[in-house]
């Protein structure tokens, strides 16, 4: 198994990115990593002499904050589309970055492909939670211009379902529609239009579901339009900050309970990063703020998705 990675992608690049590197091939000692770097770093950085890194160099490096079609044109021998060339060349099985998502995104269709033409990439992000397989949040941000296209996302619900019951082995999982009230007919036109369409489908779709229940419910995917779940992702992400303050409390240091998966695992560093899908090729998207420990487990997560 062969992993690229956009080194300078993410806003503690490289450091941290290299750091989660080494933290994983500890545990995978049959696993390959290529590195995608500028021509600018430092020697220093890559003085490893390690059997399972390889390094490749680019041009340039993509900025968090440039615009993902303007980079594109001024930077086309950059290390996110370095990595996926790799990916589109068969010499690498994943790529993998914390970098600019809509500069993966849009290199992704460029460079990889998409598998239909009439559809467009996703992203899969996935919530920890207790004692039982990770919810999945179905978009979270790559569909175009998070208008609520019901077609569009009916489209794609097929591989987001396909990855979800071949990486945690729940077959038919239960879907619903994040909305606004439990009733079929609430939401706007295009949350009725998708809800028809799934409750006409073969799949195990069982309605809608309010946001004050995500974290209870029995699912295994959620459905919502990207806009919607960008937020609802952040805003979870945040509860892990103020969790942080419960630490030094004693029921919650050795137990093995609710409280202490809430302050150790409802974290994005746990999961590490979001399947892209639509396109010719697996892609990882990570957290622009990944820690070494979260690009590890994103790395986790690249060697089973390569899999499927």
């Amino acid at each position: 198994m062969k992993i690229a990675i956009d080194l300078n992608g993410g806003d503690r690049a490289p450091e941290e990115i290299l750091k989660g590197c080494l933290e994983f091939l500890k545990n995978h000692p049959r696993e390959k990593l290529i590195l995608c770097t500028t021509k600018n770093e430092p020697d220093n950085l890559f003085d490893l002499n390690h059997p399972q890194i390889t390094v490749e160099y680019f041009t340039h490096a993509v900025g968090m904050k440039e615009t993902p079609a303007k980079s594109k044109k001024e930077k086309p021998d950059n290390t996110i589309e370095g990595t996926l060339r790799l990916v589109k060349n068969r010499k690498a099985d994943c790529a993998f970055s914390c970098g600019n998502s809509g500069a993966i995104i849009l290199n992704s269709v460029d460079v990889l492909g998409l598998k239909d033409p009439n559809t467009h990439p996703s992203l899969i992000s996935f919530i920890p939670l207790y004692n039982r397989p990770p919810l999945a949040v179905f978009d979270v941000g790559a569909l175009g211009n998070y208008v609520f296209n019901a077609e569009l996302y009916f489209a794609v619900l097929h591989e987001t379902v396909d990855i979800y019951t071949k990486l945690y082995g729940v077959k038919e999982p239960e879907i619903k529609l994040l909305n606004i009230g439990t009733e079929s007919w609430k939401g706007t036109a295009e949350h009725k239009n998708i809800y028809r369409m799934m409750s006409d489908s073969l799949y195990n779709f069982t309605g809608n579901i309010e946001g004050d229940e995500l974290l209870f419910t029995d699912a295994s995917v959620i459905v919502t339009d990207g806009l919607t779940g960008n937020i609802v992702l952040k805003l979870l992400e945040s509860f892990n900050v103020l969790l942080q303050n419960f630490r030094n409390f004693k029921d919650c240091k050795f137990d093995n309970n609710y409280l202490n998966f809430l302050i150790e695992d409802f974290n994005y560093e746990t999961i590490g990063g979001a399947p892209l899908t639509g396109v010719n090729g697996k892609v990882v998207i990570g957290h622009g703020k990944s820690s070494s420990k979260a690009v590890r487990s994103a790395l986790e997560l690249c060697v089973k998705y390569a899999e499927i």
